[in-house]
């Protein structure tokens, strides 16, 4: 094994973890992310194993286990309890923001397939708001605490040539970049994302299209340097979410800094393509990784399965 080159997110070399016989892994090369093998996320994991994946998950930023034909949403809940209790949007902080989930209450169903139809069909999406681009974000950052790890299962995924990648940013990279001048002016301070209702109407949900609560300014405030509580690291914790940074300037200042803040975490050397094959099963963490999402071909059915769990308050 190349350690130069099996480095994960931390900064500690993946065989230097605690890994279970059987297990492989390796990192994917690109600045965040592991890849490991050896294990069937369906059967009855033994706990040593278990041990392993939380490991390699909070120093990898991204945890990729490909090939999980067997899993089914009912497991995939129960995985999810492994990181913390299961995080659902819309039955936290009296949210209405509901969203379709699989036969397992805990588990998003994120698809354009026409569930009436046999078989994989897509649904007719004249507008293509089904499969438009997902911009740079950490998930659920409209909420105070939200979750600490996202699982997502590509259970029907398009060829590589009819796109669906999804992109993966190494936050802790992105902080210590900082010049040292900036760091200081950001110690302590505090960013303001969008409030939940503006979120959802991105993404087209249909009770906050004309909802004016979209408008409002969010009570919401976020670390910018977010500590990770296994690591200890910090993570330049800003996306597409971040209206404001909030501090001893105007908020006009406040918002070009969010914009600069921004622009330096979506720069490509941070990032690490994930391009899906059927059934890879995805961990990556909310604390330290943001994500976006190419668009794809609107012919072809793209189905996740999306379970999340703990929910911590980022200090």
């Amino acid at each position: 094994m190349n350690v130069q080159a099996n480095i994960l997110m931390s900064g500690v070399a993946a065989d230097a973890l605690p890994v279970a016989p059987g297990l492989e892994v390796c990192a994917t090369g690109g600045p965040v992310g592991a890849v490991v093998r050896g294990v069937d996320l369906a059967a009855d994991v033994p706990a040593e194993t278990v041990f392993s994946l939380l490991a390699v998950f909070n120093h990898s930023g991204l945890m990729i286990v490909p090939g999980q034909e067997r899993l089914t949403p009912d497991r995939q809940a129960q995985i999810a309890r492994w990181f913390g209790p299961s995080f659902v949007r819309g039955r936290m902080q009296g949210k209405r923001d509901q969203l379709p989930m699989t036969e397992n209450p805990f588990v998003q169903l994120l698809s354009n397939r026409d569930q009436k139809a046999a078989g994989p069909k897509p649904v007719a999406d004249k507008s293509g708001a089904a499969t438009q681009p997902l911009g740079i974000h950490s998930d659920v950052q409209d909420y105070d605490a939200p979750p600490d790890v996202t699982i997502l299962h590509g259970a029907i995924v398009p060829p590589p040539s009819a796109g669906g990648n999804t992109h993966f940013g190494n936050l802790y990279m992105a902080y210590d970049d900082l010049a040292p001048e900036m760091k200081q002016r950001l110690e302590g301070a505090k960013w303001r994302p969008h409030s939940t209702y503006k979120t959802m109407r991105g993404v087209q949900q249909k009770e906050a299209m004309a909802n004016p609560e979209a408008d409002r300014q969010s009570p919401v405030l976020h670390p910018v340097a977010r500590t990770h509580p296994v690591t200890g690291r910090k993570a330049l914790w800003v996306s597409s979410f971040t209206e404001e940074v909030v501090g001893d300037w105007s908020r006009e200042e406040g918002v070009a800094l969010a914009r600069q803040l921004f622009d330096h975490v979506a720069q490509p050397k941070y990032w690490y393509t994930h391009v899906w094959t059927p059934h890879d099963v995805l961990f990556w963490d909310n604390r330290c990784v943001n994500h976006r999402r190419d668009t794809w071909d609107a012919s072809y059915v793209r189905e996740m399965h999306r379970a999340q769990a703990g929910g911590s308050l980022p200090f």
